[in-house]
């Protein structure tokens, strides 16, 4: 397990690439399953009033998204035999980014109780960055071009998830958050 996780920490540091992932099935669905596992934790951490259901469909979406943007993107280079690799990569980075969104939150919220506004948006946008920049290396090295093409696509990508996610959840979600307020 310290090895899958030192792995995937690696390629958040920008140390290797999506090329060392393992691409067996049973793993990348492994993956697949903690990070979702992991995504709806935190968003029902962040917003205790969202419905587990909701949560499961706004990361589902993300997750689809990024997937088909992903396997798109290498068609287009003829490099699809690196997408197992590649979703494997994205979604393992994923889950420790969005971990450690969890744990800082958690460690915030025994240390200073409930952090709300400008720090926990700062953290949060600091986090986002992160990701951003982890997504578009692991898609600079899979395309085998340049690091800020890869950054680029993996911007277009998150927003693209977002749009797509807001259109079909919007409604749901805005009536589930507006009880936090």
């Amino acid at each position: 397990m310290t090895a899958v996780l030192r792995l995937f920490w690696n390629i958040c540091l920008l140390r290797d690439g999506p090329e060392t992932v393992p691409t067996h099935t049973w793993f990348l669905s492994a993956l697949i399953v903690a990070h979702l596992t992991i995504s709806v934790f935190s968003f029902r951490f962040a917003y205790p009033t969202l419905s587990p259901l909701l949560a499961l469909n706004w990361v589902f979406i993300g997750l689809a998204v990024t997937a088909g943007m992903a396997w798109f993107v290498l068609y287009l280079r003829n490099q699809e035999p690196r997408f197992p690799a590649t979703l494997g990569a994205i979604v393992g980075t994923k889950a420790i980014i969005v971990g450690t969104n969890v744990l800082i939150g958690a460690l915030t919220s025994l240390t200073w109780g409930t952090l709300t506004g400008t720090p926990r948006l700062g953290i949060g946008w600091v986090l986002t960055i992160w990701g951003l920049v982890v997504v578009g290396f692991i898609l600079h090295r899979a395309l085998s071009t340049r690091l800020w093409v890869g950054i680029v696509l993996s911007a277009v990508t998150w927003l693209t998830g977002v749009v797509v996610a807001q259109s079909v959840l919007g409604p749901a979600m805005s009536a589930s958050l507006e009880a936090v307020r």
